[in-house]
């Protein structure tokens, strides 16, 4: 049987919103999965539309080879009305044969089934944590926005075998304020846009000392059957919100309203103290659900699971596993929808006397190219001034490139799903200095304060970083320390607060990108690499062959590699790819 999950771009008013996606599951084994914006190339791009046509095209399949449609939205009722269901069948082609069409029960369950189903867990607590989901009443869910409604929010569950069952939510009741929303209203008010950009704030928090007054002053509070609620109210207007609980709790501070106002002190002041009350309040209530349910182990998805220092602080604080997927925002629905059809449209779901069935193979679903095919893209680019061979040695002649400094794109396989490049569309350097690792955020215009990540050899990462062996260490979804002794010889990873956002690389997860590392190790001593993905600020992670040319060229990249074409560029090609129409294939 095969399961196509998407995940809508339309919220109750039929308006546009972003993180979408599509995925495909067929009995039980997930053939293909892609965010929406890798196929359209528009920044988190919404809906499933060039996505599926991608999907389609690769897996040499359309609408009569899928047995079941499953969908889930944002911001719509439990039962989403019957125009939003035609829009989609209609959409899709499915208007005779609607019963192709299933909503999931709940935007968070479908992020607690792909959480849970991809974990190596048999059991485990389910902490979602997003700006909202599903509203949970259908009364005015037209006339008012998720913050006037009654919605998801935090929501709690508990799974074993191949159930998976709610215990708990949290700030369901309009004008309460979740992790994802406080969050990302810091983040909108020190400078950094909307909630996309979390992950600025997340790095700036390292840089702030705030005034010891503000430990007194909490942005939650927890009563006595352990239920939270936010001290600071949301009325959808980001500044009166942020100011009248900081003049409520008499937390005085000078920000400007500079467009950098980020770099401000007072600005990175914030930042750490939003992440260090998300920090105390999640591991208030985890630690609060282990100790009622004695369940031993943690999924975390929703939007907020895409900060590492709060999974690894519940992990170090709880002693528990902690199993975060590559993909927990709302371009992770997708998956998590057809794994959910998969287990109730086949019979597994309910049935706990059957083994529990997971999936090993979550990272690597996109589409990948061969030698051919990229050989041909390059002849079609000439116009680029691009030279490109074919190497013998594809992995030796990269790392020897790294070793002189030079700054790489590597295009390799099959593409990653999810928000971080995990070594097939990545943008590689040394890590021995700081000014590479300004060098690759000016590169991609990036902002210099923003850390990158190491991959490293899994068996030799304990050398470098103080870390024992944790699941998000692989996905690049949890910070460490690194140790004191190697951070002058790996300065181009090591945050100003001395942490790294490590990948552990083992040959089983990445043969061949761990066979680069093994190359750069044995010419320079060091076992790891920077790591960031491939993409300049603003655009998506590179997809296609071309994309990646493109966008190495407009980068002004020493080289690029595509599976085994090494491609080098004249010193004018930034200027040459103004002249050249794109090619759009999905579009």
């Amino acid at each position: 049987m095969r399961i196509v999950g998407l995940n809508s771009g339309l919220d109750s008013l039929m308006k546009p919103i972003s993180g979408g996606s599509v995925a495909c599951v067929c009995d039980g084994k997930i053939e293909f999965a892609m965010a929406e914006d890798r196929a359209s190339r528009k920044k988190y791009d919404g809906g499933y539309a060039h996505s599926l046509r991608m999907m389609y095209d690769y897996l040499e399949i359309g609408v009569k080879d899928v047995d079941f449609f499953v969908i889930s939205f944002y911001g719509h009722p439990l039962i989403p009305r019957k125009d939003i269901l035609a829009h989609h069948l209609k959409d899709l082609g499915l208007e005779k044969i609607p019963e192709k069409l299933v909503v999931i029960p709940s935007h968070h369950l479908s992020h607690a089934y792909a959480a849970y189903f991809l974990s190596p867990f048999e059991e485990s607590l389910i902490m979602i944590a997003d700006n909202e989901g599903s509203l949970l009443f259908s009364k005015d869910a037209e006339q008012k926005g998720t913050h006037s409604n009654y919605c998801e929010r935090n929501s709690y569950y508990w799974a074993r075998g191949n159930e998976i069952v709610l215990i708990g939510r949290d700030f369901e009741t309009p004008g309460n304020a979740g992790f994802g929303k406080v969050y990302n209203k810091f983040t909108r008010y020190i400078g950094f846009g909307n909630y996309h950009n979390a992950g600025k704030t997340m790095g700036l928090s390292s840089y702030g000392r705030f005034p010891e007054s503000w430990r007194s002053v909490d942005l939650w509070a927890m009563d006595a059957e352990g239920s939270l609620q936010s001290t600071l109210r949301d009325t959808w207007s980001t500044v009166p919100d942020m100011e009248n609980f900081l003049k409520n709790n008499k937390m005085e501070f000078s920000l400007s309203q500079a467009p950098d106002r980020y770099l401000e002190q007072a600005g990175k002041d914030l930042a750490q103290y939003v992440q260090g009350q998300l920090n105390k309040w999640s591991l208030r209530k985890v630690g609060h659900l282990l100790e009622k349910t004695g369940v031993k182990n943690v999924c975390i998805a929703g939007g907020v699971g895409l900060n590492g220092v709060m999974n690894t602080y519940i992990e170090q604080k709880t002693g528990q596993s902690v199993f975060v997927p590559p993909f927990p925002s709302d371009q992770g629905q997708a998956l998590g929808n057809a794994i959910w059809g998969s287990h109730y449209l086949e019979g597994v779901a309910h049935r706990p006397q059957l083994p529990k069935r997971g999936s090993s193979d979550y990272v690597y679903l996109g589409t990948d190219y061969t030698n051919e095919e990229i050989l041909s893209c390059c002849e079609a680019l000439t116009g680029l001034g691009i030279r490109f061979s074919l190497e013998k040695d594809i992995c030796e002649t990269a790392a020897r490139l790294l070793s002189e400094n030079k700054v790489l794109g590597w295009f390799q396989g099959r593409s990653e799903y999810g928000a971080r490049a995990l070594g097939n569309r990545s943008m590689l350097a040394s890590p021995h200095s700081a000014q590479l690792r300004d060098r690759v955020n000016t590169l991609k215009r990036r902002e210099l304060f923003r850390p990158l990540a190491p991959s490293v050899l899994s068996d030799r990462a304990k050398e470098y970083f103080n870390t024992e062996e944790s699941l998000l260490d692989p996905l690049m979804l949890g910070v460490v320390q690194a140790k004191e002794n190697r951070r002058k010889k790996i300065e181009g990873v090591v945050h100003v607060d001395n942490s790294s956002r490590v990948q552990c690389v083992s040959s089983f997860q990445n043969p061949k990108y761990h066979r680069l590392l093994t190359a750069f190790y044995e010419l320079t001593g060091i076992p790891l690499v920077i790591n960031t993905s491939f993409n300049k600020a603003g655009e998506p992670i590179v997809e296609t062959p071309e994309d990646a040319v493109r966008a190495a060229a407009s980068m002004n990249l020493d080289a690029l590699v595509c599976n085994d074409v090494l491609i080098r560029f004249s010193d004018k090609v930034e200027a040459n790819t103004k002249g050249i129409n794109k090619q759009k294939q999905y579009q």
